[in-house]
């Protein structure tokens, strides 16, 4: 059950960043149809103005032409292709203006289909944030969710950085790693046919000649003569039960000190054998 609501409360909350972002990206667009409709209108005037000062230019052009025409069929009648050249680059400025009234035309087409669609982004920003209030309301109820992933955010964090740090360390490991392999190998050969070796499972017969309940030390008469090195862990039977567990603390050739694990077991049978197995765990 308590999965089953904390499965619900992240949905939740991945329902209201959903929408949260929705929302922020629907703005974002609108900022940008917004600064999109500045440029355009700016293109329209710029257009604008320069559609009147061609229109000005070109009056006042078609005047001095009128002039000079006139001025040039009193004083020689042999300007004709002259006036004709004039009159070729007239056509061209109406063609030219011609084009300029057409983007004026298709800029204002523009302008109508980003209105439109700014009326649509409207709407949907208020659907969004009709559905934002909604889930604003319901926040109080996901507090007690949010803190239980804070929490567990915060573990992964420490465990990312831990794994992080243990990947840092890596390369350094596998170099020393390396270079002892040999001398590894090389001492696990001589350890295995120069001393005893215990396996995991196999046991050895003791008696223990000292035993500390308050402290939790065993002592042992058995040491590196039976292959017991220091961190080995021991199960302890007697009479066909287990006891409890010990850890080598310290070892010498013939005898060694034990550590009792706490809360394995029974340690206070010890008092009451005098024989033991001990099973290599």
């Amino acid at each position: 059950m308590k999965q089953t609501s904390i499965v619900i409360n992240i949905i939740t909350l991945l329902v209201c960043i959903s929408c949260g972002w929705k929302l922020w990206s629907n703005q974002l667009k609108h900022d940008f149809l917004n600064k999109e409709l500045t440029l355009v209108k700016t293109k329209i005037k710029e257009t604008s103005v320069a559609v009147a000062e061609a229109f000005k230019g070109q009056e006042d052009k078609l005047a001095r032409e009128k002039r000079k025409n006139a001025e040039l069929e009193e004083s020689e009648n042999g300007k004709v292709k002259e006036i004709g050249d004039l009159n070729r680059k007239r056509d061209g400025m109406k063609i030219v203006l011609d084009e300029k009234l057409e983007q004026v035309r298709k800029l204002a087409a523009n302008i109508q289909k980003t209105k439109l669609s700014l009326a649509g982004i409207d709407k949907e920003i208020l659907q969004q944030r009709v559905s934002l209030r909604d889930l604003t309301l319901s926040l109080p109820t996901l507090d007690e969710s949010l803190t239980d992933l804070g929490t567990q955010i915060s573990e992964e964090v420490r465990r990312r950085d831990s794994l992080n740090q243990k990947i840092l360390s890596y390369d350094e490991e596998t170099d020393i790693l390396k270079s002892h392999f040999e001398l590894t190998i090389s001492a696990l050969q001589k350890d295995f046919y120069q001393r005893p070796w215990l396996e995991r499972g196999e046991k050895v017969s003791v008696s223990f000649s000292n035993v500390d309940l308050n402290s939790g030390i065993l002592m042992l008469p058995i040491g590196k003569n039976y292959g017991l090195e220091e961190k080995m862990r021991f199960l302890v039977r007697a009479r066909g039960e287990s006891i409890c567990q010990i850890r080598i603390k310290a070892v010498s050739y013939d005898h060694s000190v034990a550590m009792i694990v706490p809360l394995v077991g029974n340690p206070y049978k010890l008092m009451e054998v005098d024989d033991f197995d001990l099973i290599c765990q």
